[in-house]
């Protein structure tokens, strides 16, 4: 864990991942449904089956565009309330397969956000250089970050600005390592062998230096990140590299996840049988304590009843008070405080009212 007594804190949202070429959230579900556009593909076919699930539970037509698709946050609200309860959420969709849609919703936002950060990547505009900026110019200070989104924007470009840059998310999270895939084209045993059991994950070292450990730069989630996986069995937390993000995008599509899709879209043609029949050719990543148990993840979605109740967020939250509690300064980047935060906002509320004067705040935007 790192010192969390720092001078700066920095509270992210969206408006600041949209410098990465990330859409802010009001422009989520267009972005996600881009992938209308695509041939095939795993985002084409989680697409299809989202369309027709916003035609079975909320009546829009199966070709509606984002405009006319329910909020996000009314639609996370509406599944979550019906399948916690253990009740349909119109006639065709069952719990089970509201939790399918919960699934299919983040790992094709998860997706998404990666394929805009790449596709920013490499045309590098205006926005982009000024991150670029921003980074470079914080490097070596005494600084955190408090991140409402699941993006990994700060983790990727921390990673470019600062040698040997250490991050730390506050929450016991382990840093950890998905195996590559043996090459069936030389090893086709061992490729067999693993599509069947699994790639059991590996815990990645940390460096010797317990000072630098030490001087690792807090980065608290209190929602949670794309670059996140849980076991629920042992109930430890693993972290990844940025670039595993599609892999874990795929993880959270499990077998019974893949045939109710396929159940669904039993009319749209080959492509998604193509498409559920290759993603079957994917291993899922196991934990370390026991090759029976895949790893999940753990998301506080849009939801007006967002799952905060994992110990993960637990400890995440505490980071995050006392991070706001220490600093010198808060500094709001790209976060407009929307109402389905209202956890993080009386969080605000109770520290400036509780322990600092009301002199001390000067909000302004970044």
């Amino acid at each position: 864990m790192p010192s969390l007594n720092v001078e700066t804190v920095f509270v992210v949202g969206a408006g600041f991942s949209h410098h990465a070429g990330l859409p802010l959230t009001s422009g989520f579900t267009e972005a996600i449904l881009e992938a209308r556009q695509f041939s095939s593909g795993p985002s084409r076919v989680l697409v299809d089956f989202l369309s027709r699930f916003i035609h079975d539970a909320f009546d829009h037509s199966t070709k509606a565009g984002a405009k006319n698709w329910p909020d996000l946050e009314d639609i996370f609200t509406c599944v979550d309330l019906s399948a916690n309860s253990g009740h349909h959420l119109g006639s065709t969709f069952a719990p089970a397969d509201l939790r399918t849609a919960r699934r299919a919703i983040l790992s094709r936002i998860i997706q998404m956000l990666d394929q805009k950060y790449e596709a920013a990547r490499k045309k590098k505009r205006s926005d982009w250089r000024k991150l670029d900026d921003f980074f470079w110019d914080i490097t070596g200070r005494s600084v955190g970050f408090i991140s409402m989104n699941w993006d990994t924007v700060i983790e990727r470009k921390l990673a470019l600005s600062g040698k040997d840059a250490l991050l730390d998310y506050c929450c016991d999270a382990l840093p950890a390592i998905i195996p590559e895939l043996p090459d069936d084209a030389y090893d086709f045993e061992a490729y067999a062998k693993a599509l069947k059991r699994g790639l059991v994950i590996m815990i990645a070292p940390l460096p010797s230096d317990r000072r630098k450990v030490d001087r690792s730069t807090p980065i608290v989630k209190i929602h949670g990140s794309a670059n996140w996986l849980y076991c629920d069995n042992c109930r430890r937390l693993f972290w990844f590299d940025p670039g595993e993000s599609p892999r874990i995008a795929d993880q959270l599509m499990r077998a019974d996840d893949r045939s109710r899709i396929a159940r669904f879209l039993s009319k749209k043609g080959q492509h998604v049988k193509k498409t559920i029949a290759s993603l079957s050719l994917r291993p899922q990543v196991k934990c370390l304590c026991s090759e029976e148990v895949a790893l999940g993840t753990r998301i506080a979605t849009f939801s007006y009843r967002k799952a905060l109740d994992f110990p993960m967020f637990q400890k995440s939250w505490f980071a995050a008070e006392e991070l706001l509690r220490a600093a010198d300064k808060w500094v709001f980047i790209g976060y407009s405080l929307p109402a389905a935060d209202y956890e993080f906002n009386s969080l605000l509320k109770n520290l400036i009212r509780n322990h600092f004067s009301a002199s001390f705040c000067d909000f302004r935007s970044v």
